[in-house]
């Protein structure tokens, strides 16, 4: 019984201390907006997948590697990039799907004596689904994306970096480019 005891005793301590280390947990944001414009109008814009310049006022240009690969340079200081693979087009769904290969690194910092990069976005392992459909005599568009955290290790984590940083980051992206793709579309 003693025994019994001592290993309850010991689960109730160790238990929470392995629950709170741990590093970066899936995310995820979606959004959606609705656009006064025919869904084949807004799905031919959507699914160019080399032209998302046309619309998303972050990116200042693009750049096909191949026919599934595009280098998005934005348009902020340092013209960081990122680089995009499609993974998927199905036009009876009206559905894309791509994910981020790379991105440039726009500085390094020491943290908890070791370099730690900053990407363009905070994220790793990101992947992304948009999605329109037929609504009230126009469309409505959903961007969804999943991903983790960029700095990879457990808290503490630095500035910029934490799970909501990261989420912030993408409903930013995500809700620009939404709402310029509904301005350009509805000119």
């Amino acid at each position: 019984m003693k025994k019994f005891l001592h290993f309850i005793i010991a689960a109730l301590i160790v238990v929470p201390m392995v629950a709170t280390a741990h590093g970066p947990s899936r995310q995820q944001v979606k959004e959606t907006i609705t656009i006064n414009a025919s869904p084949e109008k807004v799905w031919a814009m959507v699914k160019d997948f080399g032209a998302i310049d046309k619309w998303h006022p972050a990116v200042a240009s693009v750049e096909m590697k191949d026919e599934k690969t595009r280098v998005l340079t934005l348009g902020s200081e340092g013209s960081p990039t990122i680089t995009e693979e499609l993974q998927k087009v199905d036009d009876e769904k009206m559905m894309l799907i791509y994910k981020i290969k790379d991105m440039s690194v726009v500085k390094t910092i020491t943290f908890n004596s070791k370099d730690t990069p900053y990407f363009t976005l905070p994220v790793a392992t990101y992947k992304s689904w948009m999605t329109v459909k037929a609504v009230d005599g126009g469309s409505e568009v959903q961007w969804k994306s999943k991903f983790y955290r960029s700095f990879m290790d457990n808290p503490p984590v630095p500035e910029g970096q934490s799970d909501s940083d990261a989420v912030d980051t993408i409903t930013a992206v995500i809700t620009s480019g939404l709402e310029n793709l509904k301005v350009v579309l509805e000119k």
